[in-house]
């Protein structure tokens, strides 16, 4: 499997999970109070930041094959 397909994987993956752990997080929260709520943020904030990194992954990944395709263009 080439990279880029590779990495689309990996996203899809973790934008599908971010989404079910964080509905399942949202309806434990709909009860919660003090340290309960507390570990429902860190929880949520961990997933976050893991999602955000493979969005920077993504992100950076696409930037640098635009860079690459234009610099060729650009050469005479």
């Amino acid at each position: 499997m080439d990279p880029t397909r590779k990495l689309l994987k990996v996203f899809g993956v973790k934008v599908t999970d971010y989404e079910a752990k964080t509905d399942a997080l949202l309806e434990r929260a709909a009860g919660a109070t003090g340290e309960a709520r507390l570990a429902i943020l860190e929880d949520a904030l961990e997933l976050t930041a893991d999602l955000d990194h493979w969005l920077r992954e993504i992100s950076s990944h696409v930037l640098e094959r635009q860079e690459r395709v234009l610099r060729r263009l650009r050469e005479p």
